[in-house]
């Protein structure tokens, strides 16, 4: 066995011993990835594509409850799905909603988490149920939010034409591309419109949208009117080639 191959044997078994036996705290990084697998276990395809569940609710043990209920720790983890959906090519109805409780009956360091497909009157009718929990609370906080518009999801970056290395980034806000000035990404690009195109977010997706510009819009060299965006896709725009990522 190799360097590589202990490393990896003691990364699943060791790391795993010393979880066990002594009881670590949940660390931010495993609920990102418990509730990973939950979206990718509670996908349902359809005719519209690939749609996840919008509403967790997480039972922590008391003690990691108390360290990760906070609005920080919420809102990264709201960012982390928002983000996941794009990289995944997933979509979402409704807004997300993730609810943290805490239960005496998990040890420490366990996470258990339940999902389901729930519209936003039925949560706010919860919310109302339980009194309206938007506060931190000892026994449940919850926080059905929209992503303030400068929490960032993804970018563009102008990578050919004249305005090579300009780069802007943005998350669910809408955001307009062309030669004028008051769009949010404004390009000096002469074969560009004044008003080329927009980016919306719709169904937790950005969505390029070509708004009648005079030459036209491609995404991975294909003419679109409309298209949603996955990680890494190259839009042409006259003599101008952007590059949206993922942040």
């Amino acid at each position: 066995m190799g360097l590589a191959g202990w490393e990896d044997f003691f990364g699943k078994n060791i790391e795993g011993f010393f979880h066990r036996r002594f009881g670590s705290a949940l660390e931010p990084v495993e609920v990102e990835k418990a509730i990973e697998r939950v979206l990718w276990d509670r996908r349902k395809k359809s005719p519209r594509g690939d749609f996840v569940p919008n509403t967790f609710a997480l039972r922590l043990n008391p003690e990691d409850y108390r360290r990760l209920s906070s609005r920080r720790f919420l809102e990264d983890l709201h960012v982390y799905v928002e983000k996941l959906l794009i990289l995944t090519d997933a979509y979402m109805d409704e807004r997300l909603h993730i609810r943290l409780t805490e239960d005496e009956a998990l040890r420490l360091g366990r996470c258990k988490i339940t999902s389901c497909f729930e519209s936003e009157d039925a949560v706010l009718s919860d919310d109302k149920a339980a009194g309206g929990t938007l506060v931190l609370a000892r026994t449940s906080f919850d926080m059905p939010l929209n992503l303030p518009p400068k929490r960032e999801l993804a970018s563009l970056t102008v990578v050919e034409g004249p305005d090579k290395q300009a780069t802007l980034s943005f998350g669910e806000h809408t955001i307009y591309i062309g030669r004028r000035d008051k769009n949010e990404f404004s390009l000096t690009d002469v074969n560009v419109s004044r008003l080329h195109a927009g980016i919306e977010y719709r169904r937790h997706r950005h969505v390029l949208r070509d708004a009648g510009s005079l030459n036209g819009t491609l995404v991975n060299g294909i003419p679109v009117v409309e298209s949603v965006l996955q990680d890494g896709d190259e839009i042409r725009m006259g003599s101008t080639q952007l590059l949206y990522e993922v942040l």
